[in-house]
């Protein structure tokens, strides 16, 4: 049996580790509607680590396809604010 993949369009949760800044925060968000359709949905969960040094942003929307979910994961591993991108 083949492994399946991503039946698309689906639902898709980008985790993303920045230094908590609201301009950053801010940015990214913009960043990612800046690939979605003006009526799509962004869902952005918010969690800070312990110590508060870092915060775990969710960003969470519907990939059309293989393409247009590289396309957002790249533009936000891309950004200078993001420490790690799951």
């Amino acid at each position: 049996m083949e492994p399946v993949g991503l039946v698309y369009p689906c639902e898709f949760p980008v985790k993303v580790f920045v230094r908590p800044d609201a301009e950053v925060e801010k940015r990214l968000q913009d960043l990612v509607r800046t690939h979605l359709q003006p009526e799509a949905a962004l869902e952005i969960e918010r969690r800070a680590s312990a110590q508060g040094k870092y915060l775990c942003l969710t960003l969470i929307f519907v990939a059309e396809d293989e393409a247009h979910l590289t396309r957002i994961t790249t533009a936000i591993k891309a950004d200078p604010g993001v420490v790690l991108s799951l």
